[in-house]
């Protein structure tokens, strides 16, 4: 998936299928938010992508569906 068209979505629940068929839900949030800078895992790495609650990290080529919830 594109990074333009995955970063439409920030903010909002999705439901994400990644590229090993795994499908969370959650609210979508890009690593580096201001309110993250605490935690340094979802804080420190670059262009990665992360559901809350689960905080499951991932890129952006690593998602195969993505679904508004």
């Amino acid at each position: 998936m594109k990074r333009s068209d995955l970063e439409r979505y920030l903010g909002k629940t999705v439901t994400v299928t990644l590229f090993d068929n795994d499908t969370i839900t959650g609210v979508l949030h890009k690593t580096g938010e201001e309110q993250f800078k605490y935690d340094p895992n979802l804080y420190i790495p670059k262009n990665c992508y992360f559901l809350l609650p689960q905080s499951v990290i991932f890129k952006c080529s690593h998602v195969k569906k993505l679904k508004e919830r």
